[in-house]
């Protein structure tokens, strides 16, 4: 009866199991969008971590102190007061300008105490009287920053990638850059390049490696091919060419003369600075070329300190769309907005899977919160009117938060 009503068990059963597969597909859509609405959820409510990432610049490390006093007990305390007092001096005179160290705020003992968040010891060395050690002292971000506040003491927050410095000195017709005749390059190494500075400078090592990547010729040339090399050998992005000119001031009575152009190559292009970097040589022409490569050492964090000064007036708010290949985009954008100093916070308005909609909070101005976030690979632009904001360095397949 049942197949002359037109039943028949196979096609039924099939049909029953393309029923259950696709109620099983919508199960599986289901649990995809309940685990997206989550994920949104945890995303959208976290709040931003404010931690620059990577070294802390409010911590001073290795700091050598030496104490001798009536008993040991005495000279640990005395000790541990003068590395706070010199650890904090080295982190304001880390963010500040160097026009305002001689105004820097300089609290007391039991002020300083109470910003200091961590201590570590090392290298511990005790006798009866006398103490000796070499701390790491961590302090409070929010203290320093209000004690500089309170003083009317501008200051920077932001990190720059490390650069790469390249130091060619011309001299007649020759061209040095990793020969040992080149003074300038020696007048750079003997500077002992702090690595915990705003601005991080590197010198190449001058091995063979190197002197068979790059020459003196093909620098000032911008060989992209060539600095590419050198540049991913040292992991930076950019690299600064510090051409020293090296000539006879004949309207100083034929004394030699050193002046100093800038080049600059990274993702951005090519630029050349033409700066007064002139000094007289004299007598002593190392003596010389060690002054002049320190002024244009500490220029270039001075240069740094100001573009990325942070602003504590009104707060300044910016709405940017943010393209996304996939979820994890944000997240990665997330976790980088959170690292810049320069953000003080942001909100999630809206998202897709092709972009997001961010607020973002900010201290100071568009252009010095581009070179923040610069330095996070988040590229900012304003296109046709709107705030874009994108990764920058990420490549499918690799991990996003290995980048720099």
């Amino acid at each position: 009866m049942m197949s002359s009503l037109g039943y028949n068990n196979k096609t039924d059963f099939g049909a029953v199991m393309l029923t259950a597969r696709i109620l099983h597909l919508i199960d599986l859509v289901m649990l995809h969008r309940a685990i997206y609405i989550l994920f949104l959820l945890c995303a959208w409510n976290t709040p931003p971590i404010l931690a620059q990432g990577g070294v802390d610049i409010f911590t001073a490390v290795d700091l050598p102190v030496d104490v001798t006093a009536e008993s040991a007990l005495e000279a640990r305390e005395k000790a541990l007061q003068d590395g706070h007092r010199m650890a904090l001096r080295r982190v304001l005179t880390r963010i500040t300008l160097r026009t305002d160290h001689s105004s820097l705020p300089e609290p007391d003992d039991k002020a300083i105490e109470q910003m200091v968040a961590t201590v570590a010891v090392a290298n511990e060395k005790t006798s009866t009287v006398r103490y000796l050690a070499k701390l790491t002292v961590r302090f409070h971000r929010s203290a320093v920053r209000q004690l500089l506040l309170d003083a009317g003491i501008r200051f920077s927050e932001t990190r720059a990638k490390p650069i790469l410095v390249l130091p060619v000195l011309e001299k007649g017709a020759a061209l040095s850059l990793f020969e040992n005749s080149n003074i300038w390059r020696n007048a750079w190494a003997g500077l002992g390049l702090a690595q915990d500075a705003l601005m991080p400078l590197r010198l190449p090592l001058g091995d063979l490696m190197d002197i068979t990547t790059i020459t003196a010729q093909a620098a000032l040339a911008g060989r992209d091919d060539l600095l590419k090399v050198i540049a991913q050998r040292y992991e930076v992005n950019n690299i600064l060419v510090a051409h020293a000119v090296l000539d006879i001031d004949l309207r100083a009575g034929g004394l030699p003369r050193v002046a100093v152009n800038l080049l600059r190559f990274g993702p951005s292009g090519k630029s050349i600075e033409v700066l007064d970097y002139t000094v007289r040589v004299g007598n002593d022409l190392e003596e010389a070329m060690g002054r002049l490569a320190l002024l244009v050492a500490m220029d270039q964090q001075e240069q740094w300190k100001r573009r990325t000064q942070l602003s504590f007036g009104e707060e300044i708010s910016l709405s940017a769309l943010v393209p996304l290949s996939d979820l994890s985009d944000w997240l990665t954008v997330r976790k980088r907005l959170a690292a810049s100093a320069m953000v003080s916070g942001f909100q999630l308005r809206g998202i897709s899977l092709q972009d997001a909609q961010v607020v973002i909070d900010y201290l100071g101005d568009a252009d010095s919160l581009a070179v923040s976030l610069a330095q996070r690979d988040l590229n900012l632009v304003l296109v046709d009117g709107f705030w874009m904001l994108s990764l920058v360095g990420v490549n499918k397949g690799t991990s996003k938060d290995s980048v720099r």
